[in-house]
């Protein structure tokens, strides 16, 4: 006798004694409706009020793309944890799942985290506490005489507890041995389509009320039309996450604990979706958020043919854009960006600025940055000198944006000239080199260099390093915009678009004595070295909604051969 039976197992089971061969025709019809829409089949059988559902790929191949990637550490580590998957739910029981699972199951399967009734609330339906939510296992049927011959080859049914009825869907309880986990799941047939495994039985008959005309995930609007956006032929994963509910779950396991305020912003923003596919050089993640629509908020337009990484480096580190700063900081300053999450204060920002210059965000700056903005760091300038060494910082600091009233900014550049110079003791000299508008600002003994100026007639620039600002007169062909690395983590997003967050983890790490960017937990270095580059492109689709484009570009490793080993199969 088996010493516990795992939701896969007892799904295969129960196919067996609840499905017929006639319904395929039928399956297959709907099964390509289903996929025409790119909405997970199984999404129909989760309740709408889950914290989150992920799909992922039944393809051995995909599998098989996704061990590629990585470091050998990383290779190891994950491959460890898909081995203990297979002996936890698979290799234990003796089953295979390329010979008992893969020949009926459809493309993707489904796994929703659903808050059981008693944590939710009237005036709080979207707040739950931790160890409330029961996993909800969907598995689509995609070839039902093979789910049948399947079936009948497997000695499940007999270890099957008590049965019980809702709604005409029989519920099989198949109980696990004594003091053995996980404890009992709950198995039903949905139709002639969908198997559901639930940990819980209020959870199946919450998922059983959603497939039965209840509000299921695919009857969330929003959800639907994120497909249209972010929809990908052969996706390896698609992702949905209830955002007020993630966000209580989130604060309750934070420390220190987030605040009230930051908590709110983010039960305004009602869901993300997202779907995953595995590239030739790494992932990209395509995602949507929306706003409901009882909010009171709306996303500002900010979208614009970006023009700045034009004038970057190609081998530029790191960069962070935006379509408009003004707006920018308006909506981190109110809370209502992801940047929120972050320790940064605005507030501490705007007043250590007047405390050092004397001016003031809000007056002196916001009203001419109503354009497009860039923050970034570039690989330090060697200067001609036999004797020169590199200056600190390194890397160096180049900050762009697009002025939307010159005037007013040559005023504010004049003030901060004054600054520099009686304040800090900054000699100030006036060097144009071509077109390009110059002042450099050198510290007592030379020890930092700044420059700033203007790129073209609207372009303004300040920098921070010897010799930066030579790094980004405009050069088409050695642009960052330019770049293949740039491109190929950027290329694919909408344009115009909000901006854009660019790292070369690769080059980064090989910098040395870097100001910028602190050392990184050693507990994380495995993991960041598997990652070449990362690129994020903000997109507003319109007052409710946002969209994220995200490219990983990964390591290739070694050659994936078979899982790790596992112990015997243990039997009674």
């Amino acid at each position: 006798m088996f010493a516990k039976k795992p939701p896969l197992l007892v799904t295969i089971g129960a196919t067996g004694l609840l499905i017929g061969v006639g319904a395929l025709t039928y399956v297959g019809m709907r099964w390509r409706t289903l996929q025409a829409r790119g909405l997970p089949a199984g999404v129909r059988a989760v309740p709408q009020s889950a914290v989150a559902a992920v799909t992922v790929s039944t393809s051995t191949e995909q599998w098989q793309q996704l061990r590629q990637f990585g470091t050998p550490e990383t290779q190891n580590s994950f491959d460890g944890q898909l081995a203990e998957w297979r002996d936890r739910w698979l290799r234990q029981y003796d089953i295979s799942f390329s010979e008992d699972i893969a020949p009926w199951v459809g493309p993707e399967v489904t796994i929703a985290w659903v808050p059981e009734p008693e944590s939710l609330t009237d005036t709080e339906p979207n707040a739950v506490t931790l160890g409330s939510q029961g996993r909800l296992l969907v598995l689509p049927i995609a070839d039902p005489e093979a789910a049948q011959i399947s079936a009948q080859s497997l000695p499940l049914a007999e270890d099957s507890a008590n049965a019980l009825e809702y709604r005409g869907v029989m519920l099989n309880e198949f109980a696990p041995a004594a003091g053995s986990e996980p404890t009992s799941v709950f198995v039903g047939l949905l139709g002639t389509q969908l198997i559901l495994v639930a940990e819980d039985e209020t959870v199946a008959q919450q998922a059983i009320d959603a497939y039965k005309g209840g509000k299921n995930l695919a009857d969330v609007t929003d959800y639907r039309r994120s497909f249209e956006h972010i929809g990908t032929t052969q996706a390896f994963g698609k992702l949905y996450v209830n955002v007020p509910a993630a966000t209580q779950l989130l604060a309750q396991t934070s420390q220190p604990t987030l605040p009230t305020a930051l908590l709110e912003s983010f039960q305004e923003s009602r869901g993300l979706a997202a779907t995953i596919a595995l590239e030739t050089q790494g992932i990209q993640i395509k995602s949507t958020s929306w706003f409901g629509d009882d909010s009171d908020r709306t996303y500002v337009d900010t979208n614009v043919p970006a023009q700045l990484p034009e004038y970057l480096p190609r081998d530029t580190l790191m960069l962070a854009s935006g379509g408009n700063f003004q707006q920018f900081w308006q909506d981190l300053s109110e809370r209502r960006n992801w940047g929120a999450l972050t320790a940064l204060k605005p507030d501490n920002l705007s007043l250590a600025l007047q405390g050092s210059t004397g001016l003031t965000l809000e007056e002196d700056l916001l009203p001419w940055m109503q354009g497009e903005f860039a923050v970034a760091l570039v690989p330090p300038q060697v200067t001609d000198t036999p004797d020169s060494e590199i200056v600190l910082p390194n890397p160096s600091l180049v900050t762009l944006v697009q002025a939307s009233d010159r005037a007013q900014a040559e005023q504010v550049f004049a003030r901060l000239d004054q600054v520099v110079e009686n304040r800090y003791r900054f000699t100030i000299s006036n060097e144009p080199e071509g077109n390009i508008e110059l002042v450099r600002w050198t510290s007592p003994f030379q020890s930092t260099m700044l420059s700033r100026g203007w790129l073209n007639s609207s372009v303004a620039f300040l920098t921070v390093g010897s010799g930066t600002e030579a790094a980004i007169v405009p050069q088409p062909r050695r642009s960052l915009a330019n770049s293949p690395l740039f491109q190929l983590t950027t290329g694919d997003a909408p344009y115009p678009n909000n901006g854009y967050f660019f790292i070369n983890l690769k080059a980064l790490s090989q910098t040395e004595d870097n100001l910028f960017v602190p050392p990184l937990p050693v507990e994380n270095q495995g993991v960041l070295k598997a990652i070449e580059a990362l690129g994020i492109t903000s997109t507003v689709l319109d007052e409710q909604r946002l969209r994220y484009d995200l490219y990983l570009v990964l390591n290739r490793g070694n050659r994936p051969g078979p899982l790790p080993s596992s112990p015997p199969v243990e039997t009674e």
